[in-house]
């Protein structure tokens, strides 16, 4: 009886009725693939100039990619450093680009991420990550996939201020991208 309970037991754990944790599946966008877990799910999105999408990681982290002439290479911006008391009491500069220090006093800028060249595919890409985990963009970027038209076809995919879990899963995805030319 022992035997069968345990043969039992064993069936009902290793068939597990649905979706094992950690099980992986093929996102397939024609232009390029990636191997991600079961629970990312592909987001159509329309894009003006290129072939844009996302990808829901969970209810909270979602990625987004873009292929085409002008996909942003995940460089941070340079920042302009300026004194407050050029602009008098009530001007609120634009601070997207622009620092702002009060007199007297300098702070230094640092950027959020750290980038380091890899090949996937087959081709140079540069990998983006935060430098503290969960403030900053997770992704990669390829400078260079193939001519389209007159110009070179580059390609982003990434995520902002991703939970520690996501951002390994995805460094680990991007690592399975696969291109085709013939797909967009």
């Amino acid at each position: 009886m022992k035997i069968i309970t345990g043969f039992v037991l064993f069936f009902a754990i290793g068939c597990g009725g649905g979706r094992q944790a950690g099980a992986k599946q093929i996102l397939d966008f024609g232009a390029f693939t990636i191997e991600a877990p079961n629970s990312w799910k592909k987001i159509k999105e329309q894009g003006t100039d290129s072939y844009v999408g996302r990808i829901a990681i969970d209810s909270a982290d979602t990625l987004h990619f873009d292929l085409g002439w002008y996909s942003n290479s995940l460089a941070e911006p340079d920042y302009t450093i300026i004194d407050q008391s050029i602009f008098g009491k009530k001007q609120k500069p634009d601070t997207s680009s622009t620092v702002i220090i009060q007199s007297n006093y300098l702070s230094v800028v640092d950027k959020k991420n750290d980038c380091f060249w890899d090949t996937i595919d087959g081709r140079k890409a540069k990998v983006v990550v935060p430098k503290q985990q969960g403030i900053g963009t997770t992704g990669v970027y390829f400078d260079s996939l193939w001519k389209a038209g007159a110009d070179i076809d580059k390609f982003n995919l990434f995520g902002e201020d991703l939970k520690p879990e996501n951002q390994e899963q995805l460094l680990e995805a991007l690592k399975t991208l696969r291109f085709y030319k013939s797909g967009k």
